[in-house]
């Protein structure tokens, strides 16, 4: 994945993050970790693989 690809990945998670958090903080946690688990994984598998 490129730098690119990844900053807009990483903006549309924060807005995301930032519009569950007007309805339920505790929904935005876990929501907020759970995208930064995937994209943590798909950045180890996709680095390991090339």
């Amino acid at each position: 994945m490129n730098s690119k690809m990844e900053g807009i990945i990483s903006g549309l998670a924060a807005l995301l993050v930032l519009f569950t958090a007007l309805l339920d903080p505790y929904v935005s946690i876990g929501l907020a970790v759970v995208v930064l688990i995937g994209l943590a994984i798909y950045n180890v598998r996709f680095k390991a693989s090339s």
